[in-house]
């Protein structure tokens, strides 16, 4: 087995090479040094697919007793509505097959991330981008576990709690390391008079700037983001900015943006 010197020769070698191995040489590729935990598919729901089998049998078993009798416009409509559910499953038993082989893998420096049928997908921790649909804020909420992931060269990926087990695990591992490995960088660019920018928002220490817009930390009383946009208080008002999931690395951005509102440039 030859060690890949490109991504691409790792996706050349996807036909001949276990998927396992294959794994561990975009590992190699991107330097992400040792393997810590996979999180494997999420289990085939049979059970929904059963259930919507006997739904739509029982819709379909009165819609065919309808047109027997003569009402076959209610038989109809009753046949119609019974497709839905076999719809549902139909879609769930395609998800099922698709996921089958799915997987995540966390190594020291970055996370590997399978779907099948695709290419393996590696990210290091130093250089990745998340992007989070719902932010959890108390252990109590409901939360769906949704990462958009972007890295160099344009790769993306995305793993969600349909497709992948343990999710709150694996989401809450790969937001805690790109932030502990990005933050003190982001920090130091800060402390330097930089400008940091997570999407159409940017942090320096004088501003938060939207859409070209300063706000002075001095002005701004509160920073939520518990209605799924990023808002801000400014004199008792509230101002509602980007969605949360439009934020690159929103961890890293919260920790920076209250740092700055807490303890402002005089």
């Amino acid at each position: 087995m030859i060690t890949p010197n490109r991504a691409e020769d790792v996706a050349e070698a996807r036909h001949t090479v276990p998927l396992t191995q294959l794994i561990h040489l975009m590992a190699e590729y991107q330097h992400l040094g040792a393997h810590r935990d996979t999180f494997l598919a999420t289990p085939a729901d049979d059970t929904f697919v059963r259930g919507c089998g006997i739904v739509a049998g029982s819709i379909a078993t009165i819609g065919v007793i309808c047109t027997a009798v003569g009402a076959w416009q209610g038989g109809v409509a009753l046949l119609t509505i019974a497709a839905v559910p076999v719809l549902l499953a139909f879609r769930r038993g395609i998800l099922n097959r698709q996921n089958r082989a799915a997987r995540i893998d966390l190594f020291d420096h970055g996370v590997t991330v399978y779907r099948s049928g695709q290419r393996v997908a590696g990210f290091r921790w130093d250089s990745t981008e998340v992007r989070q649909q719902m932010i959890p804020f108390h252990d109590t909420m409901p939360v769906s576990y949704y990462l958009e992931l972007s890295g160099p060269g344009g790769v993306e990926a995305t793993v969600d709690e349909e497709g992948f087990a343990r999710a709150r695990e694996w989401a809450r591992a790969i937001q805690s390391a790109v932030t502990a490995t990005q933050l003190p960088a982001a920090v130091a660019a800060i402390d330097n008079g930089d400008t940091v920018a997570f999407g159409e928002l940017a942090l320096s220490l004088d501003a938060l700037t939207y859409n070209g817009e300063a706000f002075p930390w001095e002005n701004i009383q509160l920073i939520d983001a518990r209605s799924g946009h990023i808002r801000i208080k400014l004199a008792g008002m509230w101002i509602s900015l980007t969605p949360v999931s439009t934020i690159p690395n929103f961890y890293i951005f919260n920790e920076l943006a209250e740092r700055l509102r807490l303890t402002p440039v005089g």
